[in-house]
């Protein structure tokens, strides 16, 4: 268990999002980034640095804020660092209410920003007031201090199945996994939580988000589940005696899969009080 004081401190909300998430029709998500970040006053910054064709993400993003009410999305338009390095964060960043992290390539994301001006000034900005930072796909990964950055869906449980890497730092012992059901990710998700279970392992299905709050509340978002890997009760880990490309045991992790609606305490880590249609009521 962990407590406040392990994790990154934001003012306001954190939406990783699992990728493909609606952009044309419902926008289910989308809206629910532009309500966290003040409704019709929304003031956003678009960063498609990740993506191998930033413009046409920007494109992407543009248009689909425009149709839910947001007048001049801002673009940060970067594609390499020394672009990032001549890029004015006061200028980008000044009355922003929400920064939404397009998908992509998480390591060209961090090792474009890692470390800028732009990264700190946004860092701050996440500590000290309530702006939303919204990622998807690649921009959901990067959020974690430790990030995946490669890694295959095995069969089983593989000790190099997965490639970890620094990430942005927003979230300090949480690690991110994307397009987490599509692809089959459960296996290098446990690969990567056995590393270090002191570090909550999050998997999140395609149009589907997590909303994290200061408090240390998780909210599952969207139209597919949430698959939390806790490694904090492992009991038994051979994944450092194993040799490269062998599957390894691992004893005592707890699974949670969570739908939309369900609230999960990642401070505590355990599922928060449930009020739901499913249940059955209690007719002792």
């Amino acid at each position: 268990m962990t407590n406040q004081t392990d994790r990154e401190v934001f003012g306001g909300h954190l939406l990783v999002i699992g990728g493909a998430e609606d952009k044309y029709n419902e926008r289910r998500i989308l809206r629910k980034f532009l309500e966290l970040a003040g409704g019709e006053n929304a003031n956003v910054l678009i960063v498609p640095v990740a993506s191998d064709y930033p413009e046409f993400a920007a494109d992407v993003y543009t248009q689909a804020f425009r149709h839910l009410g947001v007048g001049s999305p801002r673009v940060l338009r970067v594609t390499s660092r020394q672009d990032a390095f001549q890029a004015d964060p006061e200028e980008l960043l000044d009355g922003v209410t929400g920064v939404f992290i397009s998908g992509g390539d998480q390591m060209r994301l961090t090792s474009i920003l890692g470390g800028t001006k732009f990264a700190q000034k946004l860092r701050q900005l996440v500590r000290e007031t309530n702006i939303v930072l919204a990622g998807t796909s690649a921009g959901a990964a990067g959020m974690s201090t430790s990030m995946i950055v490669r890694g295959d869906s095995t069969a089983h449980a593989q000790k190099n199945s997965v490639r970890l890497s620094p990430g942005l730092g927003f979230l300090k012992n949480i690690i991110i996994d994307q397009h987490f059901s599509e692809r089959g990710r459960i296996n290098r998700l446990l690969t990567a939580v056995s590393y270090n279970p002191y570090n909550l392992g999050v998997g999140i299905d395609e149009n589907t988000a997590i909303i994290l709050d200061q408090k240390g509340t998780l909210e599952v978002y969207g139209d597919g589940t949430v698959t939390i890997v806790d490694g904090s009760e492992i009991s038994f880990n051979e994944i450092a005696e194993v040799e490269d490309h062998r599957p390894f045991a691992v004893c005592g992790a707890q699974i949670h899969i969570l739908r939309d609606g369900l609230r999960y305490d990642y401070f505590g880590r355990k599922l928060l009080p449930v009020e739901s249609e499913f249940l059955l009521p209690d007719i002792r």
